[in-house]
């Protein structure tokens, strides 16, 4: 079996391939990115590792990046600009995909758009399958089979500025998390303003501890409507350490600076929101070196409400990582699992609609790079 993956060099995609190279799965493992520098920390390492440059914007460049490709992971971000071409041209390759997409709006496209070629072509395809979305979905899923019906999913993120991230990041905020974003209400969609609206306080596992969190723009909200039977309210909700990043994007976001429209800049044009994704970084550092005691990685729960037959029942999972390794790893478990063929189910579909929960789940707690998962349950005590 042989993998690719795009962006392979990057943050989570170096993670994605690390993992790929020490599974007994692959007979070979291909990093596609245009920085062979970094590429080659991996290929000196793991003797059936490659490199092949990649542009992402040529088509051609990624139809021979996947000619003879099993499987792809693409790690290349934003997915707003990037998954449905690369999506796309794997389709056409006949090579199973899986990808890390955090944007709810290219979610559903991906999803509408290419279903159904997916499936005539017999290609796998998962979108999604990070920490959040990925793992989430995974848990979500896993909790509701344990209720009789599903009354609410709340998805829950925190995570430390100062960790490593990948220069996509910052437009996937300002994409994603703040202005007008999807919540499922009363079993219909609507909008909210993201780390503006639904301010409530959640206790996220330690050094995160007690947090207020808003509502924030994530493909768990869009997607799990989809596929959990009955469900009636599905939002995501998360904060930044430390708050003051929080109020920076939100103010960027009010002043206009997240726009796609250029403006004239002494004789040059300058989209405001390309500046922005670079102003944000100077920001992020600026706020972190004046805090101190910053944890380190995130935190992520889910909490599913319901019944089990006729009683009410809360389950909540929660558990700490770093981005890096909380996403690419199961990325790259479910690679293994469709080239395992644990997963065959063609069409591009999100992790809780095709990825089994619990044999998932047993594969990531094998690895490395998670901390410890709690899980919680609240139910009616009733007497004898």
């Amino acid at each position: 079996m042989k993998a690719v993956v795009l962006g392979g060099a990057g943050v989570v995609g170096s993670c994605a391939v690390s993992c790929l190279a020490e599974m007994d799965d692959f007979t070979s493992v291909t990093i596609a990115d245009r920085d062979e520098k970094r590429a080659s920390m991996l290929t000196k390492k793991y003797e059936h590792v490659n490199f092949v440059p990649l542009d992402a914007t040529d088509t051609k460049s990624i139809e021979k990046t996947l000619s003879d490709a099993d499987v792809a992971i693409n790690c290349v971000g934003p997915f707003y600009k990037f998954a449905p071409k690369i999506l796309d041209v794997a389709i056409g390759k006949g090579v199973n995909y899986v990808d890390i997409c955090d944007d709810y709006d290219t979610t559903e496209e991906l999803l509408d758009r290419f279903h159904k070629k997916a499936v005539d072509a017999g290609v796998t395809a998962i979108i999604g399958l990070g920490a959040s979305p990925g793992l989430t979905n995974i848990i979500a899923k896993f909790a509701s089979q344990q209720l009789t019906s599903v009354e609410s999913i709340q998805v829950y993120v925190t995570r430390g500025i100062q960790e490593e991230s990948g220069g996509a990041i910052p437009y996937h905020m300002l994409h994603c998390w703040v202005g007008d974003i999807p919540i499922f209400t009363n079993g219909k969609f609507s909008k909210a303003k993201g780390l503006v609206d639904g301010k409530e306080y959640v206790k996220f596992p330690e050094p995160f501890g007690q947090t207020p969190v808003y509502y924030f723009g994530h493909p768990e909200t869009v997607t799990l409507p989809r596929y959990i039977k009955g469900v009636k309210h599905v939002c995501c909700k998360g904060m930044f350490y430390p708050y003051e990043f929080r109020d920076a994007l939100v103010q960027l976001e009010s002043f206009g600076f997240l726009s796609e429209k250029p403006i004239d800049v002494q004789g040059m044009k300058i989209k405001p929101i390309d500046f922005t994704a670079q102003y944000v970084e100077i920001i992020r550092h600026n706020i972190s070196s004046k805090a101190q005691n910053i944890p380190q990685g995130g935190a992520v729960m889910v909490e599913v409400t319901g019944e089990e037959d006729g009683q009410p029942r809360v389950i909540r999972y929660a558990g700490t990582s770093h981005m890096r390794e909380g996403t690419g790893t199961p990325a790259a478990i479910g690679a293994k699992m469709i080239a395992k063929g644990e997963i065959k189910s063609p069409g591009v579909q999100a992790p809780e609609a095709c990825v089994p929960p619990e044999l998932f789940i047993a594969y990531l707690l094998e690895g490395e790079g998670f901390g410890d998962v709690w899980v919680t349950f609240t139910q009616n005590m009733t007497g004898i």
